[in-house]
């Protein structure tokens, strides 16, 4: 038949169901397409769709729980090192308060000892000085006089300033010189101490020696009180004080243990210490002393 086609096996298929079929294939191929076009639309209607609270809380735990493991994950070696070191500043914080408890502790301590020290030393300066309350230093007897000569050259010394003593009272312990080496060509010779046995003669020959001048050998010759090396440094040290009393004419006296005393206006004053040199100046109406001078 003319207009027909052939199927696969050769037989021609008649026009109407020729057209069948195509209408067929058609509505096959229009499913599949329209089945594609739903999905696409469902999905674009699901994400085109707004957020409900429910969702948002949900996505927003989700977000701090995230949020939270990152921050535990890098706070956690950061919150150790700070607890490591709160740790550590607190033992030395700890350390520091024992410290300074120890420290007031000993400064109270050594005060204490520093007084302590200071008393000992005083007493033992007005031991070794009473030990020495018989003694007289010579000042002044050239270096020729030996010590063989040194006796009976302070016998007739003595007898020309007590010529009323007898020689029994005149008795003297002992006498030396000075204990160091003699300086070659020095102009100044060499101290002699001596211990007289009795007090009483000691304390006239002093009077006697201040009141009429010796000479031995052209030397002119002075007395002085011996006196420990200490209570000399104290009297040195005072002596810009001792210059301007005895420029102002005020007289002043030593007393043991050491103290410095001058009595004005019927009243007396004392000096114990050094340290009081100003507040001393100014009771007497002195101008400020400058102890670091030299004299």
């Amino acid at each position: 038949m003319g207009g027909g086609r052939k199927t696969k096996h050769g037989a021609e298929v008649a026009p109407i169901f020729r057209a069948r079929r195509e209408e067929s294939s058609r509505g096959e191929d229009g499913r599949e397409e329209d089945s594609d076009s739903a999905a696409s639309d469902t999905s674009r209607t699901a994400a085109a769709a707004p957020l409900t609270k429910a969702d948002l809380r949900h996505l927003l735990q989700e977000i701090k729980t995230n949020m939270a493991a990152e921050f535990s994950r890098h706070l956690t070696p950061i919150t150790e090192s700070l607890n490591d070191l709160t740790r550590r500043t607190t033992a030395i914080e700890d350390q520091l308060d024992r410290t300074s408890m120890q420290a007031q502790t000993n400064e109270t301590a050594i005060s204490a000892l520093q007084d302590q020290v200071r008393l000992l030393e005083e007493a033992q300066e007005d031991l070794n000085n009473r030990s020495r309350r018989n003694n007289i230093r010579i000042r002044g007897v050239p270096e020729t006089v030996g010590i063989d000569m040194l006796a009976p050259t302070l016998r007739e010394l003595f007898c020309s300033l007590l010529p009323e003593a007898s020689p029994a009272e005149l008795l003297l312990d002992r006498a030396h010189r000075a204990l160091k080496a003699p300086l070659p060509n020095a102009t100044q010779p060499r101290d002699i101490i001596i211990r007289m046995h009795y007090f009483h003669i000691k304390e006239a020959l002093m009077r006697a020696a201040r009141d009429n001048p010796l000479q031995i050998e052209g030397h002119q010759v002075c007395f002085y009180q011996d006196l420990a090396p200490s209570t000399l440094r104290k009297r040195r040290e005072l002596r810009p004080l001792t210059l301007e009393l005895a420029r102002r004419h005020i007289r002043y006296t030593w007393g043991h243990p050491f103290k410095l005393q001058v009595r004005q206006n019927n009243r007396v004053h004392t000096l114990y210490h050094i340290s009081e040199a100003t507040a001393f100046a100014e009771r007497l109406g002195l101008p400020a002393i400058d102890l670091t001078r030299t004299a």
